[in-house]
């Protein structure tokens, strides 16, 4: 497929012929100090360079808070409301690392498994993903680990890489792809072949085909209390994960009206788990603990046949206390080794 070169210092020309033909461009942007994906405003806010956004794309699928139902009571009967948007507005994220890229057919998977979710596919359907190869991998990067790869193309419709003069190539993948690519007809320009692409590298950290029968076999083992010991549940290890998708449901409502709101939840909390009865199965940081684990390494690949895990790094760079899920299943593959 042919590729096309965006020079140095056309970034802002790209963003505004995007915008020019009605997308909304999401891209990485500096807010107090940490960079986030929002909706560009200025094209020159967009930063291609940032290699872990403080939070993942996710949240433009799938947000943290989100009404589902809204209803109001009239004499002995009810009037429902819908949440669901009806028509999302066409966006375009561009700048998410292929990790990201990668989170989002496995939650295709989960969202459409036993109900389609029409929340989370509207936004799919009405979004253009451009993901942007890594050249300049860091300590916490562990993709090549769980099957991913820096210049991964999964989940993205276009992939642009670096190259050694300082602009970049597209490869478009899709027909949203391509889409991009008319769109930005009079910046974009048809690629040499013999630009010279920048691309990191990962080392492979653990062996993951030792990891999932080891914890098949061993639910009870004192690796989850040492492991464990210093975690504070506060649950910022699902919040910024691309793949964790455990959410709650509430009312809010008074004698007149409500609404029900669906929000983002973490098996870490401590109340995740716990019953009406007071009940609570997983009552031990070790314990809920092991579930996340569990959960992403051998419950996920049981019902889907993949691993829950992109490799982003981006729990372990940002707990509090240095819990490196990496070392964790790294600790996992080196017991599975050590037990032959």
């Amino acid at each position: 497929m042919a590729e096309f070169k965006l020079n140095e210092g056309r970034l802002q020309e790209l963003i505004t012929k995007l915008r020019d033909a009605g997308y909304r461009v999401v891209a990485p942007v500096e807010e107090e100090g940490a960079f986030v994906f929002k909706e560009v405003t200025e094209p020159g806010q967009a930063r291609l360079d940032v290699l872990r956004t403080a939070r993942s794309i996710k949240e433009w699928f799938f947000p943290r808070v989100e009404p589902t139902l809204r209803y109001e009571f009239d004499g002995s009967a009810v009037r429902c409301e819908s949440g669901l948007p009806e028509s999302p507005q066409k966006t375009v994220i561009i700048g998410c690392r292929p990790c990201d890229a990668a989170s989002l057919p496995m939650l295709d998977t989960l969202f459409d498994w036993d109900y389609r979710d029409e929340y989370w596919f509207r936004r799919r359907e009405a979004t253009t993903v451009i993901s942007v190869a890594c050249d300049v991998p860091d300590s916490y990067c562990f993709c090549t680990s769980v099957g991913g790869s820096p210049e991964g193309t999964a989940g993205a419709d276009l992939l642009m890489r670096r190259t050694a003069d300082g602009g970049y190539l597209l490869e478009p993948l899709t027909e949203k792809g391509r889409a991009i690519i008319e769109a930005g007809e009079g910046v974009l320009e048809l690629a040499s072949g013999t630009e010279e692409v920048l691309v990191g590298e990962v080392p492979q950290r653990f062996a993951l085909d030792k990891v999932k029968p080891w914890l098949d076999q061993n639910f009870e083992h004192d690796y989850w209390k040492e492991i464990s010991y210093k975690c504070l549940s506060c649950g910022i290890c699902a919040f910024v994960c691309p793949t964790c998708h455990c959410f709650d449901i509430q009312d809010e409502a008074d004698l007149e009206r409500g609404v029900r709101i669906k929000s983002w939840d973490s098996c870490c909390f401590p109340i995740f788990t716990r019953h009406g009865s007071g009940h609570n199965p997983r009552p031990t940081r070790d314990t809920r603990y092991r579930q996340r684990v569990m959960h992403k390494f051998r419950y996920y690949v049981d019902k889907f046949g993949v691993t829950a895990c992109v490799g982003c790094g981006r729990c372990s760079s940002s707990c509090p206390i240095d819990m490196n899920i990496c070392s964790v299943v790294a600790g996992v593959a080196e017991l599975a080794e050590s037990s032959k």
